[in-house]
């Protein structure tokens, strides 16, 4: 019989830990793999197990191993299933300019699958994806959530598209569609975030089949983007279904939902991005030189009508003539990403973060900015992220955090039409695209967002690089066998 003691890291501290993956304690020829997952003392980071055959069970008497093992992200909520893989031709996407190409509208150069995504209460759902995996060594992989409800994948065959750019930078990219809206076919309690187990899934998936089986670099990261609804649902994938194995989630315009009540009762207050009491100090993540802007939170028109469809009336986003009981409140908070739920977490040590926002949204009454902001503001600490970045101007250059003011989109969250800070200085913009200046630098030049996104994720600091690390060295054993 050998006893060992295995030392448990900061996040040992949730009642279950699920299975170690993928390597071998090498002392006992036991694939981790194969241990069961194992219940952890609430408050405690340290457990003493016994051998069994291939079972590791509690035990009283201390010795030490430490295995040279990743352990998986522990999801709050369960994940669903992914079923039915078949792989088929790239579909025709006439809607979003279509798969990943070798050359400008060229052919793609992905391989396509359909598969079958299983959620508890939902109904099953067909996905569309393919993966373009460069034929050297990859620097990541890069999965695209598209916008509203993700039914049509986010373009990358024009060599202007956010997936080309990055496929050609030698990042392996994953370009996704559902067959229907997937926000839509929840029957539980919080439409959203239980309709969200179908991108947490899917993300899972994305990671287990293709990042950790390609041929990397040894900096590698497993990084996804987001845009608006599909923001939304990265954002609940982080906060509920285990998503921070992710080294890099970028948000653009959104995540959407953060906080419903703001969004959707008439009287709330308006909401402040990034703010400051004295003009100087700001919450960790935000721009010192882009500053705060206030908008006013609510859902409006259009956009306000369409959530109160999907989250069946009960109640109804925005209308001044109904009141707001205590019980439309509360059902309002349980559809919000940040729902003050205790299956909830905003902390992610080891995934990088940052978000690109119009400032002017709400001019179509569309508050991705505030609500977002909902979101980004429960990420106050620099341990709730990944460390080692360098955003300059940011109260916290070293925090992997850094949101994003977009300057003079020119509709609803087309940060492609608007311009960040750059270096020490913002833009002031003049005319409108495409015959426009910022700072006497052309429109299409280095201050546009999407310009400014894709040198993000291929920075090798600020980027889609590896935050989560596996020791390298073997198991070694301290004390008696």
């Amino acid at each position: 019989m050998h006893l060992y003691f295995i030392v448990g890291a900061s996040f040992f501290t949730t009642r279950t830990v699920p299975r170690f993956t993928s390597c071998k304690i090498k002392m006992v020829g036991l694939n981790c793999a194969l241990l069961p997952s194992v219940a952890f003392p609430q408050a405690a980071n340290l457990l003493t197990l016994k051998l069994e055959g291939d079972q590791l069970k509690p035990f009283a008497v201390i010795t030490l191993l430490i295995c040279a093992c990743a352990v998986a992200s522990h999801a709050q909520l369960p994940l669903g299933t992914v079923s039915n893989v078949t792989q088929e031709t790239c579909p025709p996407d006439d809607a979003n300019i279509g798969w990943v190409a070798a050359t400008n509208d060229g052919p793609p150069v992905t391989t396509c699958y359909t598969a079958t995504v299983s959620c508890p209460n939902m109904p099953n759902i067909q996905m569309t994806y393919g993966v373009a995996t460069p034929s050297v060594p990859s620097n990541g992989t890069i999965v695209f959530i598209s916008a509203q409800g993700g039914t049509s994948l986010v373009g990358g065959n024009f060599a202007t598209s956010v997936p080309y750019q990055l496929y050609h930078a030698n990042f392996q990219t994953v370009q996704m569609e559902w067959a229907s809206d997937w926000r839509d076919g929840s029957t539980g309690n919080g439409y959203f975030k239980e309709a969200a187990c179908r991108e947490g899934t899917a993300l899972s998936f994305f990671n287990t089949t293709f990042y950790q089986t390609a041929n990397n670099t040894p900096t590698a990261g497993t990084c996804a983007i987001g845009w608006s609804g599909g923001a939304a649902g990265l954002g609940y994938a982080l906060t509920y279904y285990g998503a921070d194995f992710l080294d890099k989630a970028m948000f653009v315009s959104g995540p959407h939902y953060g906080n419903l009540v703001d969004g959707c009762v008439p009287s709330s207050a308006p909401i402040t991005v990034c703010p400051t009491a004295d003009g100087v100090n700001y919450p960790m993540g935000c721009g010192t030189l882009s500053g705060s802007w206030t908008e006013a939170g609510q859902y409006e028109g259009q956009r306000a009508r369409v959530l109160s469809s999907q989250i069946g009336n009960d109640p109804p986003c925005n209308v001044p003539t109904h009141v707001y009981t205590e019980k439309a409140l509360a059902a309002l908070t349980a559809d919000s990403l940040v729902d003050q739920a205790s299956d909830s977490n905003f902390t992610y040590p080891q995934t990088a973060v940052s978000a690109y926002l119009c400032d002017d949204d709400q001019t179509w009454g569309n508050p991705s900015e505030t609500q977002g902001w909902e979101y980004y503001s429960q990420i106050a600490s620099p341990s709730q992220v990944a460390s080692g970045c360098n955003y300059a101007n940011t109260a916290d250059p070293q925090a992997c955090l850094a949101i994003n003011r977009v300057y003079g989109c020119q509709h609803a969250e087309e940060t492609f039409t608007g311009y960040v800070c750059l270096g020490s200085s913002c833009p002031v913009c003049t005319g409108n695209p495409p015959s426009c200046t910022c700072n006497g630098v052309a429109c299409s030049g280095s201050y546009g967002a999407q310009t400014a996104q894709i040198a993000e994720m291929e920075d090798p600091v600020n980027g889609c690089v590896a935050h989560h690390s596996v020791p390298a060295a073997p198991a070694k054993t301290l004390g008696r066998e």
